[in-house]
């Protein structure tokens, strides 16, 4: 049995050098940008819808770096427990939020852009709490995948006429 473990250790070995060693082909410069790094808005209306481009003038820019075309993704992630920004709370829905659209095709050195939408349920036991929600980009398809983890951070306030 100690022979089998050995000669496993040394296939491993053996593989992870060829691995290390061997490029699979050519290498590229890929790369993500946007200025949607982290985002913070405060009192957010409950009851309401706000639009990231409408409201702020500040949609989801996310801009293709790279020399090559790439497909690109974008999802709404509920942070885990340990990913949380302090002083905030996860997003309890993540039906909160939507993406005008969430799937692209970007060109070398375009953009992919997108309104982001905050819908916020009418329930006064929203009001003076703070949400945290990713929104997190990454390309598809590719053999290299390469992604951004925006953090959205919010306020709750309520309506005006309340």
């Amino acid at each position: 049995m100690a022979n089998f473990f050995k000669m496993l250790y040394r296939v491993s070995v053996f593989i992870f050098t060829i691995v290390i060693i061997c490029p699979v082909g050519p290498s590229h410069a890929d790369g993500l940008r946007t200025g949607f790094g982290k985002v913070i808005l405060e009192n957010i209306p409950i009851g309401t819808t706000y639009s990231m481009r409408r409201d702020s003038k500040f949609p989801l820019v996310i801009k293709n770096e790279s020399d090559k075309k790439i497909n690109l993704k974008i999802e709404v992630v509920i942070p885990n427990p340990g990913e949380i920004q302090e002083g905030y709370e996860a997003i309890p829905d993540s039906g909160w939020i939507r993406l005008e659209k969430n799937q692209f095709s970007v060109e070398p050195n375009d953009s992919a852009e997108t309104d982001i939408m905050i819908s916020i349920p009418y329930n006064k036991g929203y009001i003076g709490r703070k949400f945290h929600v990713f929104i997190f980009s990454y390309t598809t398809g590719g053999s290299l995948g390469i992604g951004l983890k925006s953090k959205l951070l919010f306020s709750i306030g309520k309506l005006e006429h309340d």
